[in-house]
């Protein structure tokens, strides 16, 4: 399934929604009290009729253009919210005759819910809040008055708790939204913070890895050359072992995920070369398809990974061991005659398996202690950092056989 492609929930997305809600139903509730104030128009003076129509009017239309644009969205609500408080203050100078006012409804009432909206967007959660309690207080002195409607207190007290009600659950719905948003944006940056905190130090891990597995493999392969020198032609294989461990070193930042495809008879002659170059007697082999590509970075894994192999058994299998280095493609077999299919895996790179061998003195796999470099991060960890898998076969007194596959089968076992 793709993706969900919307973008996450955020307080910038929140308050715009907010904005346009409130500017449209402002915007719907003026065209609605349109009638009660044809109706009121009588009872007010044409001047201030006038006056506090465009004052009201014209802050709910710059209010509802603002949220549509999304331009100076608080600016607006808050002159909508303060021009009709104001309005309602200046409401007796508008009437022509507090007589004729009693028993109408000012028709600033229709309107009420959205000025405290406006104000919940608009201002803080403290301010919005006083704004909510006042404006009721001051409809409900406005009612009592003759150019109010002149009605009784309890009446006016019941306009005034309706509209703190209805006021305080759009101030809350607000404020609630918003919090709520903001949350998310501050889980989401620290994710975002916990994320790159880990990948740099996955990034650093991959490197130490690296640089550890180059002055393991080259270093410590080229210092065993050198010790079982016996000839001139044995020095000189181990200087030039040791000159090309410099240049590893030197150029370790381009062995990376960014070079080139090479072709696996460059793995064959490298895998080759190392069985000629060392002083023990190694056999090799090569066989199945192997003229296909893959990354470069699978050519260095899986050779640093052959080079570890050979090292530790030359180290540890004794002088009378038989040594072997074979590459295989598509179908390697193992010394007991298992075949170890790669041709079913998936994708379109060719599969490659290289089997270190020897008949030497074996050892307890589950007894290697995890701090041992060669095995868990110049073999295992080499290899799977560039998507392959290792076995390693031993038994004290039976010998070793390291099987190293690329890719990684499809099933996913760990490697033994």
């Amino acid at each position: 399934m793709a993706p969900d492609s919307r973008p996450p929930l955020s307080r910038a997305q929140i308050d715009s929604t907010l904005a346009r809600l409130v500017g449209l139903f402002g915007f719907v509730f003026a065209l609605l009290s349109i009638p009660v104030l044809n109706d009121s128009a009588s009872t007010l003076w044409p001047g201030w009729a006038w006056a506090v129509t465009l004052a009201v009017f014209g802050s709910i239309g710059v209010a509802f253009v603002c949220s549509l644009i999304m331009r100076g969205v608080r600016v607006s609500m808050g002159v909508l919210a303060c021009v009709f408080v104001v309005m309602l203050v200046l409401w007796p100078l508008a009437v022509r005759s507090p007589a004729a006012a009693v028993g109408t409804d000012p028709w600033l009432w229709y309107i009420v819910i959205v000025a405290i909206a406006a104000a919940g967007i608009s201002f803080s959660t403290f301010w919005a809040s006083a704004y909510t309690v006042a404006v009721p207080c001051i409809y409900a002195v406005l009612r009592v008055l003759p150019s109010g409607g002149g009605v009784s207190w309890g009446l006016a007290l019941l306009d005034a708790v309706y509209i703190l009600l209805l006021g305080t659950f759009v101030v809350i719905v607000i404020t609630a939204l918003r919090s709520t948003a903001s949350q998310v944006d501050e889980a989401q940056r620290t994710a975002v913070r916990r994320y790159a905190d880990a990948a740099k130090r996955h990034a650093a891990e991959q490197e130490r890895i690296r640089v550890d597995t180059v002055i393991h493999d080259r270093v410590l392969s080229s210092l065993l050359a050198a010790s079982r020198s016996r000839t001139a032609d044995d020095r000189e294989l181990a200087v030039q072992m040791a000159r090309r461990a410099l240049v590893a070193l030197q150029s370790a930042d381009a062995e990376s995920e960014g070079s080139a495809d090479l072709p696996l008879s460059v793995l064959v002659d490298r895998s080759r070369s190392l069985a000629e170059t060392l002083t023990a007697e190694i056999a090799f082999s090569a066989d199945g398809d192997l003229d296909g590509v893959v990354p470069a970075r699978v050519i260095e894994g899986l050779y640093s990974a052959t080079v570890q192999a050979i090292v530790n058994s030359i180290q540890h299998a004794g002088d009378d061991a038989d040594r072997t280095i074979s590459v295989h493609g598509r179908v390697a077999a193992d010394l007991n005659g298992a075949a170890v299919d790669t041709a079913t895996m998936d994708g379109d790179l060719p599969a490659v398996t290289v089997v270190v061998a020897d008949t030497g003195a074996g050892f307890d796999v589950d007894a290697v202690p995890p701090d041992r470099l060669g095995v868990r991060i110049s073999i295992r960890e080499r290899v799977d950092a560039v998507g392959g898998a290792t076995e390693i076969r031993s038994l004290p007194g039976a010998g070793t056989t390291i099987v190293i596959t690329w890719p990684a089968p499809n099933d996913g076992e760990a490697s033994s």
